[in-house]
């Protein structure tokens, strides 16, 4: 019943390609046994995507069962931590065991871990449980953007592993990773300092000193306070793109007031997009939504406008 139904089956893409998507995978899993049904509505204010993923291989079935039993629903843990102004949000449920089974079924991966650490790699990945969330916060054309992450662990294994395995990371002349504190640490080099630990439960990662001093502090507002928080809550992934952040950068309005008619027009198309929002649930289906400013006038109508204006017509 959608406006545009669609099915893109894998099959139609070059067997080099999909060699490249099955790298590692049991033989029995074939991508080309696999196809994407789905279906684009025009709504009023948003334009929204609903996808499926269809097959009939056995195999495939119980592959995608196992990468349901690695994730589990977020529970928006961090977006209190977040600025309701970052640019881009990520956040995902993990399960650490579920997700290193899964790898475990994969050839590459087992090439990679030897048996000897085997158990040590399990035991870190065990470590990871319920949310993971990332967000990039700033982009200047002075400085590396700015990033902020947090994950929910059962221990502080992961930095004290990392810290006391430093010798072997294979470091850069002058780079190094200092104890800061009790499980606190940066890595510095001549580009960036990256600032990680476990505080509370939660590790963190940051490129950003004042936002390292912030760790674990709730800011006001944040992304819980935002339109999308509802939207997320209890996805099994969730992935923000923040259309009204990113325009107000000043570099962004820096190149559409000086970068000529075509960044003109573009800033003016984009500035109708509130936010985009991909999530994720528990049958791994996939809904996609671009939520426009104006939300009483039906998305398409809104485009052919745009379309008349810039026309002439």
């Amino acid at each position: 019943k959608s406006d545009i139904n669609f099915l893109a089956s894998m099959e139609a893409i070059p067997a080099t390609y999909r060699n490249q998507i099955s790298m590692g995978l049991p033989t029995e899993v074939k991508a080309e046994d696999i196809t994407l049904v789905g279906g684009l509505n025009f709504e009023k204010g948003k334009i929204a995507l609903k996808t499926e993923n269809y097959t009939e291989n056995e195999a495939v079935k119980a592959l995608i069962k196992k990468q349901m039993e690695s994730f589990g629903k977020a529970n928006n843990t961090f977006v209190k931590y977040f600025p309701s102004s970052t640019l881009m949000f990520f956040n995902v449920g993990v399960k650490g065991e579920g997700l290193y089974n899964l790898l475990s079924e994969n050839k590459e991966f087992r090439n990679t871990v030897s048996i000897a650490k085997a158990d040590e790699v399990k035991e870190l990945f065990g470590t990871f449980q319920k949310d993971i969330a990332m967000g990039l916060i700033n982009f200047t054309m002075n400085n590396a953007p700015t990033f902020l992450m947090y994950a929910s662990v059962k221990s502080a294994a992961p930095v004290q592993l990392l810290y006391e395995k430093k010798s072997e990371l294979g470091l850069k002349r002058g780079d190094d990773i200092l104890k800061l504190g009790e499980n606190e640490y940066v890595y510095k080099s001549k580009e960036l300092n990256l600032f990680f630990g476990v505080r509370n439960n939660s590790l963190y990662a940051t490129n950003d000193e004042m936002l390292y001093k912030s760790i674990d502090k709730a800011v006001n507002p944040s992304i819980k306070d935002t339109e999308f928080a509802s939207n997320i809550k209890g996805k099994n992934s969730a992935f923000v793109i923040n259309a009204e952040a990113i325009l107000a950068l000043p570099i962004v309005k820096m190149l559409s007031e000086y970068g000529g008619t075509q960044y003109a027009t573009a800033f003016a198309l984009v500035d109708k997009i509130a936010y985009v929002e991909a999530v994720g649930d528990p049958n791994n289906n996939a809904d996609m939504v671009i939520q426009l400013k104006d939300k009483n006038v039906n998305a398409l109508k809104q485009i052919v406008n745009f379309i008349k204006e810039f026309a002439g017509i």
